[in-house]
């Protein structure tokens, strides 16, 4: 199931829920009812896009992400997220990535609640190095999310398949090929292409700052 199919199903749930026809959906969201028919309606030919899925969490006052999730996880509004999460560095991360082990207390360091709702197999990966910055620095957190659809344009964790290396990157499409893209205009080998040599773990959902 993708994550489209996971939003259209939610989707339906809240209306349920809420006992709202497509027009009053469609005034609540601020679009045409024959806008909302094409992604919410009975025989839909749209997907429910990034765009629009943030559209319907703030519509119904339920946690951003939270429409991504099976069973709408943790779409009450008020629910606190909860869940923590472990930081780890870029050599756990490699193993974390090969088996999807669930983390224990004990096993890491450090462990952070997430913001929001996330995956079972989500995890806090710890920036190394300079190669994303301005937008990432040295010590950075981020969450990682290895249940979202890794798009052209979002941040990943890439793993190395023959020696287990982890990068964090853009990742971006040119024609029919994918690459990992470094922001620091000042990195060497800013663009690496995704062949099979690379395999991506999980997608970027939040950056946690420490004050």
């Amino acid at each position: 199931m993708t994550v489209q199919d996971i939003r259209y199903q939610n989707t339906l749930r809240l209306l349920a829920e809420r006992k709202l026809k497509l027009k009053e959906f469609a005034e609540l969201l601020g679009k045409s009812p024959a806008q909302v028919s094409a992604f919410a309606g009975r025989n839909p030919h749209k997907k429910i896009g990034e765009q629009v899925a943030r559209e319907i969490e703030k519509a119904f006052n339920i946690p951003k992400g939270a429409l991504d999730f099976p069973e709408h996880q943790n779409v009450s509004a008020g629910r606190p997220a909860g869940r923590q999460l472990p930081v780890i560095g870029s050599v756990v991360a490699g193993t974390f990535c090969e088996a999807f082990d669930q983390f224990h207390p004990g096993d890491a360091e450090e462990w952070i609640e997430a913001p929001g709702p996330v995956g079972p197999n989500a995890f806090i990966l710890r920036i190394e190095g300079i190669s994303m910055e301005p937008k990432f620095v040295d010590g950075d957190k981020v969450v990682i999310d290895p249940s979202l659809e890794a798009t052209p344009g979002c941040f990943v964790v890439a793993k190395r398949t023959r020696d287990n290396g982890v990068t964090f990157k853009q990742l971006r499409r040119e024609g029919n090929e994918y690459y990992l893209y470094a922001l620091n205009d000042s990195w060497p080998d800013r663009v690496i292409k995704l062949d099979e040599e690379w395999h991506i773990c999980g997608r970027a959902r939040w950056k946690i700052s420490d004050l």
